[in-house]
């Protein structure tokens, strides 16, 4: 797990030693990512060179460091490739050597043996470029957990893992698309960002630079997985032994692991599986607020002290808000908008106190039916709107009706539903109506909305609405979110739910099955008593609404 920069410069290129310094000066920027080791590497003949800033987490020794040249390619690269030991053993069979233990040399030679079609083979986590001697690679994971941005014109490519890297050597126009669909959503869905010049790789995508030009491709269809049909739904046998190994495969590395650990279903049972099967004991970490309705405290400590595993938790207060909400805005590089972040934040520089790699059991929502708009039937969705649309209740008379605190919980998805007409998915997860928006930017009916919503009007089905989610919120949201926290104080953060074989599991449940992730309720309820865990689904957020009306009214109130 590291931070990649790199630069291809064909027209105006600056002199050796200005491209050397700048490479240095984009590395240096995310140094937090990775304060174990600088490298930067340079092309002998052309303005082109990489550079990485290391986490070391497999093979410690100096011989992991990057960029890494195995003949003719040159690799700077970040991620994990859990099956490495096995494409190693596959590589060694066709008579490569190694002289590390790192996956990255495996990456390499992997490069050398099959090209792209190693893309098929690992299973894992990576964002990395890669210069084969003609051209280069930047290669982003299937499901996106590690980002990877870039910055192209007439003149040059730039290349990072986060957005202030190439901020001071790109045009930092803000695109008006991308203002409107942050307004709209919280985030901005690749390939776009929050600047014109600046993209994003979307996940299971490569970008492929050569002469000057850059071809995108995509190397991988989850809906050839996910939509396969229920024939043959797994039994739960089938689906403890396959979860089981996605977990395990998480856990190799170097340096100590952890656990996120909210007492809710997913990470509940990634503990479980992994202190059954696995027989480690791994420690958990959690973050607590003072409010109850808040606060996953409880739980987790009775799901940790069951599975007797050591428990960490830290509970956070208003007034220590301000502080990290100062910070955030520069570490995302544009603007984003889910609350979470900063929980995300406060958790991973706690943990880092003691472990080096955590598991986030992200994934389990998307994959198996999670949220709540998954499984509520449209027809409820088109009978609420037009109740309320009945009864007139516009969103000031709904907030007066309902006590504040219900009205932050519950309100909000009643809203979206008075405003919801049913063109597609995306008005159904928009924080603000796209009436409202238009209004207040003036866009005179401009569509800047994510088109994969547009494209599927088949969404109804629940089964779309969480593909949909598993390619846009997951990925631009949480993905996003979960990286930039953790890799703040460089902790690596590992996903056990986002493997192609967990997908390929979650596409051959029937609709019955997805309600609520009754699935893996099921496997739960096998081994940990329901009164440990079973609750009403609870976001990890900071009580934000209770904050901004109490303690840190005083402090961001502003009088006009």
């Amino acid at each position: 797990m590291c931070r990649i920069a790199g630069v291809w410069w064909w027209k105006n290129s600056p002199p050796l030693p200005a491209l050397e310094a700048m490479l240095h000066h984009m590395a240096a920027l995310q140094q937090h990512g990775g304060p174990d080791g600088q490298g930067v590497w340079l092309h002998p003949a052309l303005p082109l060179g990489l550079a990485h800033r290391r986490l070391a987490i497999l093979d410690l020794s100096p011989a992991g460091a990057q960029p890494m040249q195995r003949g003719s390619l040159i690799l700077s690269y970040n991620g994990e490739i859990y099956n490495f030991l096995e494409l190693r053993t596959q590589l060694q069979k066709l008579g490569y050597s190694f002289s590390t233990s790192s996956d990255t040399e495996v990456l390499l030679w992997g490069w050398a043996a099959w090209r792209e079609t190693l893309l098929e083979k690992a299973r894992g986590m990576w964002a990395f470029a890669l210069w084969d001697g003609e051209a280069l690679w930047l290669v982003r994971d299937r499901f996106g957990v590690k980002p990877l941005f870039y910055s192209h014109n007439t003149e040059k490519i730039l290349l990072a893992s986060e957005i202030p890297a190439l901020l001071p050597f790109s045009s930092a126009n803000p695109s008006p698309s991308a203002l409107y669909e942050y307004l709209g959503y919280g985030y901005i869905a690749s390939p776009r960002t929050f600047y014109e010049e600046i993209r994003q790789v979307p996940p299971g995508h490569y970008l492929r630079v050569q002469a000057g030009k850059a071809e995108l491709v995509r190397y991988w269809y989850p809906e050839k997985i996910f939509f396969t049909g229920t024939t043959h739904p797994p039994t739960l046998e089938e689906a403890e032994v396959l979860l089981t190994e996605s977990f395990q495969r998480r856990l190799v590395s170097d340096v100590p692991v952890g656990i996120f650990l909210s007492g809710g279903v997913d990470s509940s049972l990634v503990a479980l599986l992994l202190r059954k099967h696995a027989k480690v004991e791994l420690p958990t970490f959690t973050l607590g607020f003072e409010e109850p309705a808040y606060d996953e405290v409880p739980w987790a400590e009775k799901v940790a002290h069951h599975l007797k595993l050591p428990h960490f938790k830290l509970y956070i207060a208003a007034d220590e808000l301000l502080p990290l909400a100062e910070k955030l805005p520069i570490l995302y590089g544009q603007p984003f908008g889910d609350a979470s972040a900063l929980a995300v934040y406060v958790l991973s520089q706690f943990a880092r106190q003691k472990v080096k790699v955590v598991l986030s059991a992200d994934g389990g929502d998307e994959l198996f039916g999670g949220y709540v708009r998954h499984h509520q039937s449209y027809s409820f969705l088109r009978t609420v709107s037009m109740l309320l649309r009945s009864l007139s209740l516009s969103p000031d008379k709904l907030s007066g009706i309902l006590p504040p605190f219900l009205f932050h919980n519950a309100a909000g998805k009643l809203l979206k539903l008075y405003y919801f007409q049913g063109k597609h998915y995306g008005e159904l997860v928009q924080y603000v109506p796209e009436g409202i928006l238009e209004q207040v930017l003036e866009k005179n009916g401009e569509n800047a909305l994510p088109p994969l919503y547009e494209k599927h009007a088949d969404w109804r089905e629940p089964a779309m609405r969480q593909w949909l989610d598993l390619m846009l919120y997951l990925p631009d949201d949480v993905l996003q979110k979960v990286d930039r926290a953790t890799m703040a104080h460089a902790l690596e953060a590992r996903e056990p739910f986002l493997d192609p074989e967990v997908l390929a599991l979650g596409g051959r449940l029937p609709n019955p099955e997805r309600k609520g992730k009754g699935f893996l309720r099921r496997i739960l309820y096998r081994y940990l008593p329901a009164s440990l865990w079973k609750r009403p689904k609870q976001g990890f957020s900071p009580p934000l609404y209770r904050w901004l009306q109490g303690a840190l009214r005083p402090k961001l109130h502003i009088s006009i």
